[in-house]
């Protein structure tokens, strides 16, 4: 192995406030046992299929990506009127909610104090407490004609400056059932694109991400699952940008250009306290008293995911950090391949404790949930995929040829952690992949000796 290996609004959050119901989060709903929709490679979530984009994949389809990508070389500094200019800005506006600017301000923070970050960048906050996707798909809401203004003088920037829209939304209210809310939710994306178009001139990509886990919230009138569930209505606006609908139409070569290019932004959901394969979770201490808004954990926690986002994502890369920096520019991520096997505690799950980035300054660990209360078991380690389809073992498959293969114990709940080292800042380790996966010594395997995890695939990135 190339580096070492080791053993709501704000009025109704002061309404709560006043009345004394926002003491303490509802921290009884700690997870749901549903799957992220990143981590949902197999199987489906009542009927629809997992993944970010089409074909249960979270990458990016490579025509729409390069389009993206050539589409951010007209992104330049430009000044108030929206000619380019030396000492003009570009703006990297957030449309959305205060649960919206949390995140958001929070990866400005860490913009500020990043050395790799081009001082041209300029980051406007336009959001408004309370203002969901049903709100701001009306362009004469109070939003648009008189929020979005003043936070516009606010941050310093003209409407003319922004070229780079992030957009984390939701709708609060549960008025269809799934899946037919997902659609309803879709169309509310749509019309609010149409907006973004109209309202700036030289956006040029939009970035979406439905709203993270809600499940401890005092505040949202919905409960979970149905903020999980309206991740199907940002892929549903993808994919109709990728098969040319005119409504998302962002080229003006085909016909009259009504959005921007549309890719998704960062995923944030997960499901409560249950880390997700990149090993991102939300606990009650990442929240406010309310449960809704973020607290200084979770601010931090999901600003720099939206940070490293726009860092290394490929459509960002050519303005969001300074030429010769970060020079793999490639999104750092943990995959999931293929599926476990049932024992003790259902099929134990393999996970990394964070996104392996490059350099990864703390020892990077891999996390195991539900498997054995007290049992063993071995983590094969490797950076190939066994040939074909993979080995058949303990009634499931093998994936991984293993170049380590390390013990690894399990605590009362069936959880373990195994420590594999640091990453260091090595060029030859830019583009790589490693794999792992788990075997557990499970007399309730389906072979009465053994279960498997799903393999999974750590992309070492920026």
């Amino acid at each position: 192995m190339p580096f070492p290996l080791r053993h709501a609004s704000t009025s109704a959050f002061v309404a709560l406030l006043l009345s004394g119901a926002a003491a303490a989060q509802n921290c009884g709903t700690a997870s749901l046992g549903l799957v992220p929709l990143d981590d949902l490679k197999e199987g489906d979530y009542l009927g629809l299929e997992g993944g970010l984009y089409p074909g249960r994949s979270n990458d990016c389809p490579t025509d729409h990506l390069l389009a993206g990508r050539d589409r951010s070389r007209a992104i330049v500094p430009l000044d108030a009127s929206g000619a380019p200019a030396a000492d003009g800005v570009i703006g990297v506006a957030a449309i959305g909610m205060s649960f919206t600017a949390q995140v958001f301000n929070a990866c400005a923070n860490l913009a500020a104090l990043d050395s790799e970050v081009p001082r041209s960048l300029h980051f406007a906050s336009l959001c408004g407490a309370g203002e969901d996707l049903e709100e701001i798909r009306d362009p004469n809401d109070d939003y648009w004609t008189v929020t979005v203004p003043a936070q516009l003088v606010a941050a310093g920037i003209t409407a003319e400056q922004v070229q780079v829209a992030w957009i984390l939304e939701g709708t609060p209210r549960q008025t269809l059932p799934f899946p037919d809310h997902v659609e309803q939710t879709a169309g509310y994306w749509v019309e609010v694109l149409h907006i973004v178009q109209q309202t700036f001139p030289n956006v040029k990509l939009a970035f979406l991400t439905p709203l993270y886990w809600q499940g401890y919230s005092l505040i949202t009138p919905a409960t979970e699952p149905y903020y999980y569930e309206q991740a199907w209505s940002v892929r549903s606006v993808v994919e109709r940008q990728l098969a040319q609908d005119p409504e998302l139409e962002w080229d003006a070569s085909r016909g009259p250009v009504r959005s921007p290019w549309v890719a998704w932004g960062p995923y944030l959901w997960s499901d409560g306290v249950e880390p997700r394969s990149d090993g991102l979770f939300l606990d009650c201490t990442d929240f406010s008293p309310d449960g809704g808004h973020l607290g200084d954990g979770g601010m931090e926690k999901l600003g720099a995911r939206l940070h490293h986002f726009l860092k290394s994502h490929r459509a960002c890369t050519r303005w969001s950090i300074l030429r010769g920096s970060s020079p793999a520019e490639r999104m750092a991520d943990v995959e999931v391949i293929g599926v476990g096997t049932p024992g003790t505690q259902g099929v134990p799950r393999l996970c990394g404790d964070s996104l392996p980035t490059i350099p990864h300054a703390e020892p990077y660990s891999l996390l195991v949930r539900d498997s054995v209360p007290r049992g063993r078991g071995l983590i094969l380690l490797g950076d190939t995929l066994l040939p074909g389809s993979g080995l058949p073992f303990a009634g499931g498959t093998l994936r991984v040829e293993a170049d380590l293969t390390l013990p690894v114990t399990f605590d009362l709940q069936g959880n373990g952690v195994l420590e594999v080292g640091e990453i260091p800042d090595d060029p030859a380790l830019w583009a790589m992949s490693f794999y792992a996966q788990l075997i557990a010594f499970d007399r309730r395997g389906l072979d009465g000796r053994f279960t498997l995890s799903a393999a999974i695939e750590l992309r070492l990135g920026d």
